[in-house]
Order: structure tokens, then sequence, then C-alpha cells
């Protein structure tokens, strides 16, 4: 298929900005963009990074390693007692890593005993 030229405005500094970050990363601004647009096309839907998702993928980590070690309960910045298993369900759907998220269901199906 043939590409057609559209011309596109932004501002000089977030072009130069996100240009470096494409060259980082191995792309030309064309191609970044191009992805972008493939994955939002297959999504359905925009997709945005959400700075929040590192930070929640960091914070099922650490909790998936205290569930396989036994712990089920930590007090959080407040001092009230957090589930570990209850937590990591809230996490689920706001992880984007897929293995991490293998390693969420797997380290809550191993904690969940089932007596016979």
């Amino acid at each position: 298929m043939a590409k057609v030229y559209y011309g596109v405005r932004f501002e000089p500094v977030l072009y130069s900005s996100f240009k470096a970050v494409a060259g980082a990363s191995g792309c030309t601004v064309t191609s970044a963009f191009e992805r972008f647009m493939r994955s939002c096309v297959e999504a359905g839907s925009l997709v945005f990074v959400e700075k929040d998702v590192l930070d929640f993928e960091v914070e099922a980590r650490v909790l998936v390693d205290w569930l396989c070690k036994g712990k089920c309960f930590f007090r959080d910045q407040d001092g009230e007692e957090v589930n570990v298993q209850g937590r990591l369900m809230w996490l689920l759907p706001r992880v984007h890593d897929s293995v991490l998220k293998g390693e969420i269901e797997g380290a809550l199906k191993r904690s969940v005993s089932v007596k016979g």
C-alpha cells in the first residue's frame, strides 16, 4: 500500500523532544507515529501511556513477592491495614505488562488453599 503525505503542525519544542525520544528508541518520528496509530486502530481506541502504570507495576511486583513469601497484610502510608490479595486484585486491571499479569494471577491462585 502506498503511503500518503499529510502535513501536521506541532509545537517546535514538543516535536524536537519527541524526535529525540523516538531516535533513542530506534525509530523515526514517522515510524513512531505510524506504530502509535496502528496500536490505536487495533485497540479500537486511543491508547496513551499512563504515568501511574509504572508505579502500579512496581507495587504489584513487590506485592507478588510478599504474597509468595506468605505475607497477607501490610500497613499503607496512612497506617491502614491492607490485604495483599485485595490490593493485587485492584491493581490487576491497571497493569499492562502481560507477564506481570500472569505472575499476579499465579500468585493469587497459589495463595488460596482449597481444603477438602
